[in-house]
């Protein structure tokens, strides 16, 4: 009896076994399979490991760029992705501290390549996932298996493949030369995964979203740079009985030559041979909501991408200050993305180091108030002993201070605990009343 497996799901009915609209039976030894008439029209995922998709036309990345609402939104998101710091941490006895003697550590906050900088390494990662839905990593790595260098491929070239024993390796071309690399030599990253191994972009699906917007500049464009902007109907003299198709063609063309576009937009229209023209009551693009239509697609891309609409702007902020603006974006917007590079990334620190060591972004500079906020924030936690004063003084970028007293946490006296602390303190002070009023008798 046959198995059948479709991306590692099996299931058995008997003597039939079901995949995705194909059955396959067991009969004498011989294997029969029929296929659904409605599995022939479903489009395939071109990718390798793809399952039976409906998906949106495809549209290449130049084309997607060109839509200035995905251009922005992804732009933002990369942007602040790499603005972010990436390092590695170590859990300690007294709490975290940053690793800077490991070599992931190094690459990631001096040089992970030859070519690229930490910021244009963390871009590149982040617009491979968000335009193509995947960010490919190639590793190098020294003699004793740590990482030497780090540098993204483009996800056009790389194939997911699986050999006879089902491990993933991965297939991609430089200089037209094809190169197999495991999964030790490759890092793999996918935007979103939807039952197959390659990866989505949030607009895989959906570009017809993107599409749209795009016919829209495309309208608009032509519309102000080669068209009449007032609807015209020609009057044909019933005298011209020789007119023709091949003339109406041709004072059509005239007439776009003469007087469209914006820059004859203010020139008289003169007609020969006894034509009249008179206005037409046409639906102009006030009626036809074009600006309503475009801020419909601007808010659906947006929304995919989960940008928030103030930072395109489009409308108002509804926060009172630029911190809480931040704070809604890094909340909804960048950690997801933070979150899924972290946890791949982690993938690549030594194995003795694995479980005390992680990588994380910081967000702090994000998050950064103003300069008064910053400054009341920094005394609160100075007379509460969160901070010292050389903490702060390296959070502002300053230098520090070499005596003693700038390396301990202080409190404020009239601060007590709350363990039992302050009624040992009244028994002690009962005690020394009774001792003072035994003397004075």
């Amino acid at each position: 009896m046959v198995l059948a497996e479709n991306n590692g799901i099996r299931r058995r009915c008997g003597n039939k076994f079901k995949i995705t609209g194909i059955e396959r039976m067991n009969l004498f030894g011989f294997e029969l399979r029929k296929i659904k008439n409605d599995v022939k029209k479903r489009p395939v995922s071109k990718y390798t490991s793809g399952g039976l998709f409906y998906y949106s036309p495809r549209m290449t990345t130049a084309q997607l760029l060109a839509n200035s609402t995905v251009n922005a939104c992804v732009n933002i998101i990369a942007d602040a992705v790499a603005c972010l710091s990436l390092n590695v941490y170590k859990k300690g006895e007294n709490g975290r501290e940053k690793v800077q003697d490991i070599s992931l550590a190094k690459l990631l906050k001096n040089c992970p390549n030859y070519d690229d900088t930490p910021y244009s390494f963390k871009q590149q990662i982040m617009l491979h996932l968000l335009l193509k839905g995947n960010a490919f990593i190639f590793i190098e790595r020294n003699w004793d298996y740590t990482v030497r260098s780090l540098t993204a491929f483009d996800p056009d070239y790389v194939e997911i493949c699986r050999d006879d024993s089902k491990d993933v390796y991965y297939k991609f071309s430089v200089d037209g030369h094809i190169y197999k690399c495991n999964s030790e030599t490759i890092l793999h990253i996918p935007a979103i995964r939807y039952n197959r191994l390659r990866g989505l972009s949030p607009l895989e699906y959906s570009t017809n979203c993107a599409k749209i917007g795009l016919d829209l500049d495309e309208y608009t464009q032509k519309y102000f740079d080669g068209g009449i902007h007032s609807k015209l109907l020609v009057n044909v003299p019933v005298e011209q009985k020789n007119w023709s198709k091949e003339d109406s063609q041709k004072l059509t063309e005239q007439l776009l030559a003469s007087y469209g576009g914006k820059e004859n937009a203010n020139k008289p229209l003169i007609l020969s041979k006894g034509l009249t023209a008179s206005p037409v009551n046409i639906n102009g693009n006030s009626d036809s909501q074009l600006v309503e239509n475009r801020k419909f697609s601007e808010k659906e891309i947006a929304k995919i991408f989960r940008v928030p609409l103030f930072m395109l702007g489009s409308e108002n902020s509804k926060f009172t200050n630029q911190e809480q603006a931040n704070t809604y974006f890094l909340q909804h917007t960048l950690t997801p993305w933070l979150v899924k590079i972290q946890e791949y990334f982690n993938r690549l620190l030594p194995y003795d180091l694995k479980e005390n060591c992680y990588v994380e972004f910081d967000t702090d500079t994000m998050l950064r108030a103003d300069y008064n906020t910053r400054m009341n924030n920094y005394v609160k936690g100075l007379q509460s002993g969160i901070y010292t004063l050389n903490q702060v003084l390296e959070m502002e970028n300053l230098p520090k201070v070499k005596e003693d007293y700038a390396d301990k946490h202080i409190m404020l006296e009239n601060y007590k605990a709350m363990d039992g602390a302050d009624k040992d303190d009244n028994d002690k002070d009962k005690k020394d009343d009774n001792k003072d009023g035994n003397r004075e008798e």
